[in-house]
């Protein structure tokens, strides 16, 4: 039976089994930074870096995201808030009807990612490295030593192995020495793949996508991409680390002129004094005196000469240095997690209504976060799953992330009951799915209603 994705590409089962974007030592794919573009950056360099990803190549824009994360504690700190208020969202698999096979794919599902052994807690968080990054990669170690297709690992790779088309610059390729011209066939005009309006898995430079030199499309099947979408446009351009690189390149520029005034400014000022008759040696000796009394805290000087400390003078530029770092770490509080409440508490205070509207709009972005990674869990990880086991389906799971809200579940759970003592019939798996609970074994110990004191275990 032959398969194809989401996208109309066809899937080779057997490129399903090798690992695709593994690391490599000495190819194009190896885990250690050489080019450190954070290193001497100005505005001229920044803007050269973003132009380079728009044309397709973003490898110094990934090296330069990664160690903005590394360098600036307030911009891994928010970024870091927002993947884990959705990595830790309940996650519930739900099927696409009360039909047999719709239960069976659901339960699959439910037992390979929802029960399993994927750790999805870290797996959510590195795929939500799309939101600093524009996207994120993620390939799919299958298991086949069983009767069944089981996805033993989801392992995240680095974004700098991956490139975009030239043409569409939506197209993800992985960075490979084995990379190949794009096969036409014979006499066959150009095809596209579905997203792009066509029916095929390749297309030619001149209908819609342009394969780089050295680079290889992703295996389907094989890879879980997720894209973050701050803006419209590019992937990426949507990532959170092309906005915040401004305030990243700016604060480094005020911070290292903070350093320099507080190392000037923040001592008292050291006066030597020497005689008339002091010669040049003990001119030098008394220097180097008063050197070292600003580094060691101690010094040796003849005694004949003098060393007087003057208070040093409170200069209010300081002041400046410092509104300026907490307006750009403001703006970068806004741009990642849509406000500033819950990072930085004003000077004169804050109000609990205040704080209430600030995770209000916290919570839409979180929903919003919430339902891409649903969605992209959905086409890149559950619809795979259930076709190399079961085939191609009419319908198939659905993922859904959410907080758990114990007064809807009981609300939920009233209203069932007030309908079932009216005369509803309501099917039990139509329940627990609501509920995200799977169905107990037969040999399971359930719970049951309370009677007589006893424990509500039969």
């Amino acid at each position: 039976m032959t398969l194809y994705d989401t996208y109309g590409r066809e899937v080779d089962t057997g490129m399903l089994r090798e690992e695709q974007a593994a690391p490599t030592m000495a190819g194009v794919r190896n885990i250690y930074s050489v080019m450190h573009p954070s290193i001497g950056l100005t505005p001229e360099r920044l803007t050269g870096i973003l132009q380079q990803a728009e044309f397709g190549d973003p490898f110094l824009y990934l090296e330069l995201a990664e160690e903005m994360e590394e360098k600036d504690l307030h911009y891994l700190a928010v970024l870091g808030t927002r993947k884990n208020a959705v990595a830790q969202l309940d996650l519930v698999v739900r099927a696409a009807s009360s039909g047999s096979e719709d239960q069976r794919a659901a339960a699959m599902v439910r037992e390979m990612i929802a029960e399993g052994l994927l750790q999805l807690d870290s797996v959510l968080f590195d795929v939500l490295d799309a939101l600093g990054k524009g996207f994120s990669a993620t390939e799919i170690i299958w298991d086949t030593s069983g009767r069944e297709w089981f996805p033993a690992q989801l392992k995240w790779r680095d974004p700098r192995w991956f490139a975009f088309d030239w043409i569409s610059g939506e197209e993800i390729l992985v960075r490979t020495l084995n990379g190949q011209a794009i096969p036409v066939e014979s006499g066959a005009p150009p095809r596209l793949p579905t997203h792009f309006g066509g029916e095929g898995m390749y297309a030619s430079m001149r209908s819609g996508i342009g394969i780089q030199p050295m680079t290889a499309p992703l295996a389907p099947y094989k890879f879980m991409t997720h894209f973050a979408k701050a803006k419209a446009g590019l992937p990426i351009r949507g990532g959170l680390a092309r906005a915040a690189g401004w305030a990243y390149l700016f604060k480094n520029y005020v911070l290292k002129d903070w350093v320099t005034f507080t190392e000037v400014f923040g001592q008292p000022l050291r006066v030597g004094k020497y005689h008339p008759g002091a010669s040049e040696q003990d001119k030098q000796a008394l220097l180097r005196a008063v050197s070292r009394i600003g580094t060691d805290a101690a010094a040796i000087m003849p005694e004949s000469m003098v060393i007087e400390f003057t208070e040093a003078h409170q200069n209010g530029s300081a002041e400046l240095y410092q509104k300026f770092c907490e307006y750009l770490d403001a703006q970068v509080s806004k741009a990642v997690l849509g406000q500033t409440l819950t990072t930085e508490m004003p000077a004169s205070g804050g109000s609990r209504a205040a704080a209430e509207v600030h995770e209000g709009v916290r919570r839409d972005i979180l929903n919003a976060d919430a339902r891409r990674l649903a969605a992209t869990l959905a086409r890149d990880l559950v619809r795979p799953i259930v076709e190399l086991n079961m085939g191609p389906q009419a319908r198939y799971p659905k993922i859904e992330l959410g907080l758990p809200d114990d007064s809807d579940v009981k609300v939920f759970a009233e209203i069932v009951a007030m309908l079932a003592d009216r005369g509803l019939r309501i099917g039990q798996k139509t329940i627990l799915d609501k509920l995200g609970i799977a169905e107990a074994s037969a040999d399971e110990t359930v719970l049951g209603a309370i009677r007589g004191g006893g424990d509500g275990i039969s």
